[in-house]
């Protein structure tokens, strides 16, 4: 190893408190050749949070290059997409961006809500689209991931693997080429302002050149980071960190690891076997680094329709393990309801349920967890209309963070000014 190496990658290790590291699983990996150069639990489950976008962008890529989009058309801002939280650009309804500026927003600044924009410019809805990034998931062999959503907001059923991630990155970096600009953007320009990617890395490494943040309070702070050194592009995913600053310098210390080791034979991305889905259930990160309850319990507005429930708890934990498994189960991962925890009245405890489902397919997914042997029973609207007459709505958790988990402490750089001609 180069000494100046040896010295930054000790220097690095020490700056690195025991907290910092990520709870989560990490991989480092060689996009170009998807071989393996040091990989911890990358085939455990996790919340992709933002990451997810690399699917999106993916898939948008290849309708660019089939001509079914084009980077100039034009894409209206729906109710629904602008109803998206932070971090958001927030268009008003019925305003048009570009499939260029939609891209630049999703890649760059992170932005929930032009995720909709695009999934519904590319096939129409959010169900249909969800349905082709696990088509595409399948066909890449990403056998642990499941989409629910374009943007990665937080969906029990909405879950993949660092080994996944890898393949899909791999893909990316591999099969469009052309569109590499979006990652290593440094800012977004909207006007007069200028935000900056939210990647800290291309700030912090001078070797960086990509790819894509995500956060939420579920998945803690993730990260998939590329960097070049002497014409060799590697990549790090790291899940779980505990803050934006420490995925960052985690994923430094391990390209600076991987750059200088030997080139020697190494197992692929493929050979990292996943965890079979609903196995076992994601680490749920939110009392650590959101420093609030790790369940948000369901509003009683939002309850609805016919529904299952999974069982009663004495605490809120027990009920979402509960539901975390089911969800990721066989006969959940497709069920259309919203799932969550609700609390009974006359302190009864919490229920594990799902809701806004119709009478049909509540019966249907019970019989299908009876046969899984799983705790099932069907929920007619009028009991969830005693519950949230007899509840009140517990108050919204605090929001202690950046919705994208943002490590940006200085505004983005200005852009370049324009030389003054001389008379």
């Amino acid at each position: 190893m180069p000494i100046l190496r040896r010295i930054l990658l000790a220097l690095l290790v020490l700056s690195l408190a025991p907290s910092a590291f990520a709870a989560g699983p990490t991989l480092l990996f060689d996009p170009a050749t998807e071989e393996v150069i040091s990989q911890d639990r990358a085939g455990e489950p996790w919340y992709p949070a933002s990451i997810t976008k690399l699917m999106t962008a993916y898939i948008i890529f290849q309708k660019l290059k089939s001509g079914q989009m084009k980077l100039d058309q034009k894409l209206p801002v729906s109710d629904l997409a602008h109803s998206q939280p932070p971090s958001k650009i927030g268009m008003p309804v019925g305003q048009t961006v570009s499939v260029d500026f939609a891209l630049q927003a999703l890649l760059v600044y992170s932005a929930n809500d032009m995720a909709y924009v695009l999934a519904e410019g590319a096939d129409g809805s959010i169900p249909a689209f969800a349905a082709q990034m696990n088509a595409e998931a399948q066909k890449l062999g990403m056998t642990g991931s499941h989409f629910v959503n374009p943007n990665g907001l937080f969906d029990h059923r909405h879950v993949t693997t660092a080994r996944d991630i890898a393949i899909l990155a791999s893909a990316i970096l591999r099969d469009f080429p052309e569109y590499g600009h979006y990652f290593s953007q440094q800012y977004l320009t909207i006007g007069k302002r200028h935000l900056a990617n939210r990647n800290s890395l291309l700030r912090q490494m001078k070797e960086a050149d990509g790819m894509k943040t995500g956060f939420v309070c579920s998945s803690g702070f993730n990260l998939v980071a590329t960097a070049t050194h002497d014409g060799h592009r590697l990549a790090a995913v790291i899940f779980g960190a505990n803050s934006g600053k420490h995925r960052v310098d985690l994923a430094q210390m391990l390209l600076v690891d991987g750059f200088s080791r030997p080139a020697t034979p190494r197992p692929k991305l493929q050979s990292i076997p996943n965890e079979q889905t609903g196995a076992i259930v994601p680490t749920d990160m939110t009392s650590q680094v959101c420093k609030q309850k790790p369940v948000t319990l369901a509003m009683s507005k939002s309850l609805g329709g016919w529904g299952i429930s999974f069982g009663n708890y004495e605490n809120a934990t027990t009920a979402d393990m509960a539901l975390r498994g089911r969800m990721l189960s066989k006969s959940g991962m497709d069920l259309p309801g919203t799932p969550g925890v609700i609390r009974l009245p006359e302190n009864r405890g919490f229920a594990a349920a799902m809701w806004n489902l119709d009478q049909a397919a509540s019966e249907a997914a019970c019989t299908r967890y009876h046969a899984e042997k799983a705790p099932c029973e069907v929920i007619p609207p009028e009991t969830f209309a005693k519950i949230a007459a007899l509840v009140p709505d517990p108050p919204p958790p605090p929001v202690t963070v950046d919705p994208e988990g943002d490590d940006v402490s200085k505004p983005a750089p200005s852009a370049p000014a324009k030389k003054k001609k001389k008379n």
